[in-house]
């Protein structure tokens, strides 16, 4: 059953000009040639094998002929229903459709004509699946989509039940004290400013203010935010900072750290992880939980149909 696209097949159906652009594979002219015989019955009406094979040139998407045999029947089924319940389309009301296409796509006739056979259909066949298109989404809203919704107490209910999803990445409060090395700094300044470090980092240990040390020995542009560098992500972090901070706790500190400015000093200040807010994906969820009842809602009228009716699936 191939339901997620159908579905969205059903629900789209008159939004039609993409009919005239969707990629199709090759004419059915090249469809390998087979003895005919009847694969499917379905109330009285055929499905044979090159019915089949035609139909899995078109779906390049779908390899299982037996997926496709049952969606075949499927769509018996569906127009099947619209004929006995007044849904099926006029042939008026196809045509109208028709000539909505070629005035949005600023097409004659002609040119409507030529624009479907390089898809490789003949007009009579467009309008077959145009009209089944049709057909089905009229199906679709009454049976399936009429009724449905999603409030935002189901909305935020799965938002709480499903925290995780929605959890943005670990973010880190750090602050740094940065001793710069100029890019002329001959070997013997480079150690002299990485033993400054290094002593430094030995008192912060020993317990003096990190804070106090950064005002009077750092520099750097966040010299004057008492080197404040805020919440980072690990991949906003210089690499040489984030590997350092990698599996530092709260209040610990890791150093001499050497980048391309000199050497640094880090504290971890703070770890948190937030939550996205539920107001900026209400309504992604929403959408993607209608979706859902309305698959279920299909699977469920589309077995009735099924316990409802004579199905021979010779395959």
């Amino acid at each position: 059953m191939l339901m997620p696209a159908r579905i969205k097949e059903a629900a789209l159906a008159f939004l039609v000009a993409a009919a005239l652009v969707a990629a199709r594979p090759a004419a059915a002219a090249e469809t390998p040639v087979v003895v005919d015989r009847v694969v499917a019955v379905v109330n009285g009406e055929i499905i044979t094998m090159s019915d089949l094979q035609r139909e899995m040139a078109k779906r390049t998407d779908v390899k299982d002929e037996r997926i496709m045999l049952d969606d075949m029947i499927d769509r018996k089924l569906e127009m099947a229903e619209a004929k006995k319940t007044g849904l099926d389309v006029t042939d008026k009301e196809l045509g109208d459709a028709i000539s909505d296409i070629m005035k949005r796509n600023k097409m004659d006739q002609k040119q409507f004509e030529t624009a479907i056979e390089k898809e490789g259909l003949t007009l009579e066949q467009y309008r077959t699946e145009f009209r089944e298109q049709m057909t089905i989404a009229r199906l679709f809203n009454k049976y399936v989509r009429t009724g449905l919704t999603v409030d935002e107490a189901e909305a935020r209910s799965y938002y709480e039940k499903n925290g995780e999803q929605y959890m943005l990445p670990e973010e880190t409060h750090i602050r740094h004290l940065v001793i710069e090395v100029p890019s002329t700094a001959s070997p013997a300044q480079v150690e002299d400013a990485r033993r400054r470090t290094a002593d430094l980092l030995d008192r912060l240990r020993a317990g003096e203010d990190f804070i106090r040390l950064i005002r009077e020995n750092s520099s750097g542009p966040t010299a004057a935010q008492d080197g404040d560098l805020g919440f980072l992500q690990r991949s906003q972090a210089l690499p040489e900072i984030a590997e350092a901070a990698q599996g530092l706790k709260v209040g610990e500190y890791a150093g001499p750290i050497k980048t391309a400015d000199g050497f640094q000093i880090i504290k971890i200040e703070e770890i948190r992880r937030q939550a996205v807010p539920f107001e900026k994906v209400k309504e992604d969820i929403t959408k993607m939980l209608f979706e859902q009842k309305m698959e279920n809602a299909y699977r469920s009228w589309l077995q009735t149909l099924r316990t409802q009716s004579h199905i021979e699936n010779r395959l």
